[in-house]
């Protein structure tokens, strides 16, 4: 059933990212998870910012990524990333995380972290652990 699900997710999210593809999405380092269990795709980003995403954990039942952002932008400004998962999120850190429904996401940087906003080439990294 989840293999089923997880196609046209993908579908949906590349066709987001195509429509309005405002940041840069680089190439996954580490790989995707074996089997395609709990993939997690980048849809869209905040104009002026760089995402690379890491696959830093993989297992029988679950995965973690890591995705460093980078401003490329002049002037300091707040961020945000869209991200689509048909997987339950256990864990997350350095970002505030809201449910925008059908396995969509929108993460933002958190006061605690101090990444609300990015300097010009300012970086900071944030991630999730998914169950699937």
């Amino acid at each position: 059933m989840r293999a089923a699900l997880r196609s046209p997710l993908l579908v949906f999210a590349a066709a987001l990212l195509a429509c309005r593809g405002e940041g840069e999405v680089l190439a996954l380092d580490g790989g995707e998870p074996a089997d395609g269990r709990c993939g997690l795709v980048v849809v869209d980003v905040s104009d002026g910012l760089t995402v690379a995403r890491a696959l830093t954990s993989d297992w029988e039942t679950g995965s973690c990524y890591e995705l460093t952002l980078t401003r490329t932008g002049a002037a300091r400004a707040a961020w945000w990333v869209q991200l689509a998962t048909d997987a339950a999120v256990v864990d997350r850190w350095n970002h505030a995380a809201t449910d925008l429904g059908g396995g969509l996401f929108e993460w933002r940087g958190i006061r605690e972290s101090n990444n609300i906003e990015l300097d010009p080439q300012g970086t900071t990294v944030v991630g999730t652990c998914l169950e699937c």
